[in-house]
């Protein structure tokens, strides 16, 4: 009877200790400040208050997402490279950008807003190779801005 009551404190403090806290993060949200990571406060920045500035933000804030991701998987997190995507194809986006970034901001994009069309599908294209299960809702998504953008 004891060695059954030990063999299952061991089991329960086994399966307790893997519930910890781990060492390293899943996925890289940007870095964490106060409890809040770099992603968070820029998002909620621009939906709080949408401004060109508050755009051009989140456009950088994304690339450095993508381009480094970090954390355990080394993938950008679930959704990031669709928002990216979706919101470099919005029409005014490259404007906005080309206007109201500053160049520390068009430097730490890397490419000129001439190319977002490019980028988008590129990112589209990369948020349904490392999420499989995304493809039903982004392959679509993407068709109709790939249509947009040639009726333009």
């Amino acid at each position: 009877m004891r060695r059954r009551h030990l063999a299952f404190l061991l089991a329960a403090g086994l399966l307790l200790s893997a519930c910890g806290p781990t060492a390293e993060v899943l996925y890289n949200w940007g870095g964490e400040s106060d409890g809040v990571t770099q992603y968070e406060r820029v998002a909620y920045r621009t939906s709080a208050k949408q401004s060109p500035e508050s755009i051009c933000a989140m456009l950088v804030t994304y690339e450095q997402l993508v381009s480094r991701p970090g954390g355990w998987r080394q993938v950008p997190p679930p959704g990031i490279c669709a928002e990216y995507a979706w919101l470099l194809a919005q029409p005014e986006t490259a404007a906005i950008f080309a206007e109201h970034a500053t160049s520390r901001q068009k430097s730490a994009l890397g490419y000129d807003p001439a190319q977002f069309q490019d980028r988008s599908r590129e990112l589209f294209e990369m948020e349904m190779r490392y999420y499989p299960e995304s493809i039903k809702f982004i392959q679509p998504l993407a068709a109709r801005i790939s249509k947009r953008h040639d009726h333009e």
